[in-house]
Parts: C-alpha cells; structure tokens; sequence
C-alpha cells in the first residue's frame, strides 16, 4: 500500500527499461493467450517458471560479480537516508587497486544504520565496476529478494497447479 501511495503521489524515481517493458508485453501476452484458450492458470503458471528463471539468472549474474571481487578497507562517511529514516544506505569511501579513490552507496537497504561513521569496514568491490560494492558478511543481501520471490511464487504456482488439476 506505502508503495501504490508513493507511485501516485510521484514520490518514486521509476526507470522504466526495455526488459521491464518486454516483460509486461509477454506477461499480457501469455495472460490473453490462456485466458482465451481455457488455461489461465497454465498461462499463469508459465509467467512464474520464466520469472524463476529470470531472477536465476540475475543471482548468477550476482554470484559471477562477488567472484571476481577484490577485498579493500573502506570507511563510512555518511549514510543517504530513505522513507523519513526508515532505511539506511551507507555511504563508503575507499582506495581500488588501482588507486582510484571511490565515494560510492550501497545498493540495499538496512533498518538501521548498521556501522558507525568515520568507522573502517571491509568491504569488497567489482574491478569491472569499481563503483558497486558489498560487505562480505552481508553479501546474502544482493539475492535474497530475489530468492524470496522464487520461493513465495513457487508456493503460489503450486498452489495453482494444484487447483487446476483437482478441476
């Protein structure tokens, strides 16, 4: 609901892109095609099993990144905050390999601001991407939205597949 009102209130800095819009495209597709033939829940099902298989590919593309990763020293210098306070995103500074001094945000939210300022912390970056990195002992937050997901829609597809064939 917090997210529907944000939408509409224009609080949200949406970018819409390609995949995003291939993705709706098929999803209709697939939805009018099995609705028309008698099979919505077969239709639905099918939009679960390509979205497992697109988040599957997103963790791998997640793992491949975390494999080549260099560990580096980096401190806290700030945090952006989110949501009136709500959420935390730090704020690190650190040196690459390749002396490159880097100011960069982590990408997932926290409820609490997790490290103290000025504070050093391990952290771990892309040499392909300098600019994106994660805390080693955190890094089960780049896919656990993902896998979330897998899971909740598994039960769901399950559950549909179950109806559909008790019908």
């Amino acid at each position: 609901m917090k997210f529907l009102k944000r939408y509409l209130m224009g609080d949200l800095n949406m970018k819409v892109e390609l995949t995003d819009i291939i993705w709706a495209v098929l999803s209709m597709f697939i939805v009018g095609y099995s609705f028309l033939h008698g099979w919505l829940i077969y239709g639905l099902i099918l939009i679960y099993v390509l979205m497992a298989l697109l988040f599957f590919g997103h963790i791998a593309v997640i793992r491949a990144r975390l494999s080549r990763s260099k560990p580096v020293y980096g401190t806290v210098i700030d945090y952006h905050e989110r949501d009136k306070g709500q959420h935390f995103y730090p704020v690190v500074s650190y040196t690459t390999e390749e002396d490159r001094d880097i100011t960069s945000t982590y990408t997932v939210q926290d409820k609490k601001m997790r490290y103290e300022l000025r504070s050093d912390v391990m952290i771990c970056y892309d040499p392909e991407d300098p600019m994106f990195f994660y805390f080693p002992d955190r890094e089960s937050d780049l896919t656990k939205e993902y896998t979330r997901a897998i899971f909740i829609g598994g039960a769901v597809a399950l559950i549909l597949l179950i109806v559909a064939q008790t019908r």
